[in-house]
């Protein structure tokens, strides 16, 4: 008996069937593996860090980019002071930050905006109209959220853009060595931090965490041992988080405590019941302390039934002992 033929698409149809995101993703990757082997071969031994600069057109969260750069031990040079020698090593604001090439829904990238633009479209957060809102149909609360969406999305494909040309070894093969990416976007204060962590390998990017937070945690304010400004309803959630952490997986409180400063250090939360943060367990978040994410971005959940063996997952490195994350002092 002889089976009925397979259908057979051709590549080009395959991936148009794919999610939009997904469509959009694949080209920022592709993309921008081109633009980092464009640049110079005579600057790459200077570069030391990668620069993805966020921003958008006319303040319109419908044309984000993002222009891939970097910085030179030269610049580094040039802009440093004794007094502090890290602020002209990874302060973006001292960096060469003009005339890199951007990818995004922008003209410079004509592949790249209908994706976005189909992207936005699949997730329902597209909105018509001029840009400054003027005389559109819905809402300004609903504008206001839509907005907010999309730079969350381009946000996160950013940071997902950096870690995939970690993960892809693209960054080594360019360069010879491994290279912090620094992702941030100056409408975005301090977020550059968490954004940074999140699209790096931990030890590629120590020296530019423990410069940043160092002036958080001096800055931060304080509720007990957390350096965030915590009611009692919150003190008691970010208690557990850290009890979780002593109970589960046997680090000193001192350290569990460190976890959570180094992750939530002066974080804005709304009240509990209405902050994204206190939409999920204690376990959840403490597990997300505990361990890095795998080659998929995700992370266990806290859940055994769900999560399995814990074994499969790397741990992630305590807060160096010369962070200010530490409160507490460890037991001897």
């Amino acid at each position: 008996m002889t089976s009925e033929p397979t259908e057979r698409r051709p590549a080009h149809a395959r991936h148009d069937a794919a999610p939009a995101g997904d469509r959009f993703r694949h080209h920022l990757r592709t993309a921008a593996a081109a633009v980092v082997r464009r640049f110079p071969e005579a600057l790459r031994p200077e570069i030391y860090a990668l620069s993805f600069r966020i921003w958008r057109l006319d303040g319109d969260e419908r044309h984000p980019y993002v222009a891939i750069g970097y910085n030179t031990e030269t610049q580094y040079a040039r802009e440093t002071h004794p007094r502090d020698p890290g602020e002209a090593r990874w302060n973006y604001a001292l960096w060469l930050l003009d005339g890199f090439e951007t990818l995004g829904n922008v003209p410079e990238d004509p592949v790249g905006g209908p994706l976005f633009v189909d992207a936005a479209k699949e997730q329902g957060i597209w909105f018509e109209g001029d840009h400054d809102f003027l005389g559109m149909d819905l809402p300004e609360d609903e504008l206001e959220l839509a907005s907010e969406m999309l730079r969350l999305q381009f946000h996160a494909d950013c940071v997902d853009l950096a870690r995939r040309l970690h993960a892809d070894g693209t960054l080594t093969d360019v360069f010879g060595r491994a290279l912090p990416v620094v992702v941030f976007d100056m409408d975005s204060p301090g977020w550059e931090l968490k954004a940074t962590r999140a699209a790096n390998p931990p030890g590629v990017i120590e020296d530019f965490m423990v410069w940043q937070t160092a002036a958080a945690f001096e800055n931060a304010p304080r509720t007990e041992e957390f350096l965030i400004d915590l009611d009692a309803e919150w003190l008691d959630y970010f208690r557990e988080m850290a009890d979780v952490l002593v109970t589960c997986f046997g680090v000193s409180r001192a350290e569990a405590v460190a976890r959570v400063n180094e992750r939530h250090v002066a974080e804005d939360l709304a009240p509990l019941g209405e902050d994204l943060l206190g939409h999920e367990l204690p376990e959840f978040w403490a597990h997300h302390l505990y361990f890095e994410p795998d080659s998929r971005g995700m992370l266990p959940s806290g859940d055994p039934g769900a999560d399995g063996d814990l074994s499969r997952w790397t741990v992630r490195p305590a807060p160096p002992d010369n962070s200010g994350a530490w409160t507490l002092k460890e037991e001897s």
